[in-house]
């Protein structure tokens, strides 16, 4: 799931932060904490039941606010996470944050 800040304060610092469905899919499945509130029996199903929900949330902004949140022009910083652990995934955002803030 996608946070609209990125448009509601567009002086702030945007990150797009995306991945491979597969392995989004898998790290969803794996997910212990998501395990009482998801109930899916294999990681096809997760991965459906991903596409399905993003594609209705894009729908959804689309209509609202005539925005395709998905666009990437719209972030100051685009990064795939699909081979990356979350630290440095953290450290990759911090530097490029950093860098923004000279700008």
């Amino acid at each position: 799931m996608q946070d609209f800040g990125w448009y509601a304060v567009p002086e702030s610092f945007k990150v797009y932060l995306k991945v491979d469905i597969n392995v989004a899919a898998k790290r969803a499945f794996e997910d212990e904490l998501r395990k009482s509130s998801e109930k899916f029996n294999t990681i096809e199903e997760q991965k459906e039941d991903m596409q399905k929900r993003y594609k209705l949330e894009n729908e959804r902004y689309f209509n609202l606010y005539g925005v395709r949140k998905e666009d990437e022009s719209n972030y100051d910083y685009v990064l795939d996470t699909t081979k990356l652990t979350p630290e440095q995934v953290a450290d990759k955002i911090e530097e490029e944050y950093k860098k923004w803030l000279e700008k």
